[in-house]
């Protein structure tokens, strides 16, 4: 997946402002639901870290770290005067033996990795870098998202999956328009309680959980309305 990712890089700001509103609806999330030590900050899969650096400088993190798969992203990272830039894959991410107080794996970061073992992977190392207080936001493309698809599709999709759940079943191939080229590419969209499941799964708690539209940003209770967002803690914490 590296190459679609090194491709994207110079028009991601321009990708990213498509979607401010629910951008900045998860930000204000995150923001609301900050630990009190916030004085470091890991983002994992952080594409151009404009976004990472700009929640870094609202919560005041002395130390900031961002990492991403793609060599051209982490080019665009260099620049912004982070701490560290680690490129490597999120389930990949080096034990250095320091501790996050804040950790970020943002925009359905976790839906490409490649399959729900690399999901877990990733959510473990990230529980392995989350200080003892630390609080890991995460937000996931949602299968039942109504709003997205439609009322009847999402009802259909939801039968089918109670009677016989499957997760592979929300793994999606599509074509990626980048500029003037298309690029193959997978991803993965999750249902509310297989996500439940997989932050359980990796050690985590569910501090706050939430529902945002992914076309104005607006917050919802309800499960269906939006994608998936959670600010999660260790279950020994």
């Amino acid at each position: 997946m590296r190459d679609p990712y090194d491709a994207l890089a110079p028009h991601y700001r321009d990708y990213a402002s498509r979607k401010l509103s629910y951008l900045k609806a998860v930000d204000a999330f995150i923001v609301e639901n900050l630990p009190e030590s916030r004085s470091s900050m890991l983002d994992v899969g952080t594409g151009d870290g404009v976004r990472g650096m700009a929640l870094a400088r609202e919560m005041g993190a002395q130390r900031v770290v961002l990492a991403d798969i793609s060599s051209e992203m982490v080019a665009l990272c260099r620049s912004l005067g982070a701490d560290e830039v680690w490129q490597c894959a999120a389930q990949e991410l080096p034990d250095t033996g320091n501790r996050f107080d804040v950790i970020l794996c943002l925009w359905n970061v976790l839906g490409h990795l490649p399959d729900h073992a690399a999901r877990i992977d990733a959510l473990k190392c990230m529980r392995r870098s989350l200080s003892s207080a630390g609080r890991l936001f995460i937000d996931v493309n949602n299968r039942h998202n109504a709003a997205a698809y439609g009322r009847w599709r999402v009802f259909g999709r939801r039968v089918v999956d109670a009677i016989c759940p499957d997760r592979c079943r929300g793994d999606t191939s599509f074509d990626w328009q980048i500029g003037d080229r298309k690029f193959p590419a997978m991803g993965h969209l999750f249902t509310p309680a297989e996500a439940h499941a997989l932050v359980a799964e990796a050690g985590f708690r569910i501090v706050r959980f939430g529902v945002i539209d992914y076309s104005d940003g607006r917050r919802s209770t309800i499960p269906t309305a939006g994608q998936l967002v959670f600010c999660l803690g260790d279950i020994d914490e």
